[in-house]
């Protein structure tokens, strides 16, 4: 039991690598449809880091979690968000306020910071660094996003990614996270989608266009 439990350990610190590609690659990617799929990728890899923590500990709900997360972060908020982007007749551009290598170097500095953020934190108590890392890196680049691309449609999947980092920061913490609480949570972020969607529809209708920076002139 305990090389397995080592063995979970060694992969889920791995798999923080593949959350920092994700992030990455979306600082770098031109197209919402590119930043849509990168964020389903990101989740699954969440998803298989539940099911390593429900295999290590023997957690029935963790299971059942990992199954939400598949449900509704890697099937249904994508496919949501991949239909507003089809029905919208809108350049499908990211729109960013910065260049693609200002967006990486900003990125690449965020995850930078979030290893020095964590480290006196993770050795007291007891978790991994890597993961609690790549939590804080996914809060932070999430809130880049949303500051930095200038589509609406943008900053939900910036607020998405930040989602994600709250719910990695809260599996490696507790070790896990109630059944309940996680249904309420996803649903919650669902309908999230769904209204911004409607939101990003009403923008579109009325200036003809996504760019939230444009709507500045409207202030008194």
């Amino acid at each position: 039991m305990g090389l397995i439990g080592l063995a979970v350990a060694k992969a889920l610190a791995s798999s923080a690598v593949f959350l920092f590609v994700t992030v990455l690659m979306m600082a770098s990617a031109k197209r919402i449809s590119t930043c849509i799929v990168l964020f389903g990728l990101q989740s699954a890899v969440m998803a298989a880091q539940i099911v390593a923590l429900a295999y290590a500990g023997k957690l029935l709900e963790a299971y059942a979690i990992a199954a939400l997360v598949v449900v509704v972060k890697i099937v249904a908020i994508p496919y949501a968000l991949f239909r507003i982007v089809r029905d919208l007749k809108a350049p499908h551009d990211t729109a960013s306020s910065t260049t693609v290598a200002q967006s990486v170097f900003i990125m690449a500095g965020l995850i930078l910071l979030s290893f020095f953020a964590v480290a006196p934190y993770a050795k007291t108590l007891r978790i991994d660094e890597n993961m609690l890392a790549s939590a804080v890196a996914l809060v932070l680049s999430g809130a880049f996003l949303m500051v930095s691309r200038k589509k609406a449609l943008m900053q939900v999947i910036g607020l998405l990614v930040l989602e994600n980092g709250i719910f990695l920061a809260a599996l490696t913490t507790t070790f896990g996270m109630p059944l309940v609480i996680e249904i309420g949570i996803s649903f919650d972020l669902l309908m999230g989608v769904f209204l911004m969607g409607l939101f990003v529809f009403r923008i579109r209708d009325t200036f003809e266009h996504l760019d939230v920076s444009k709507l500045r002139r409207l202030r008194g």
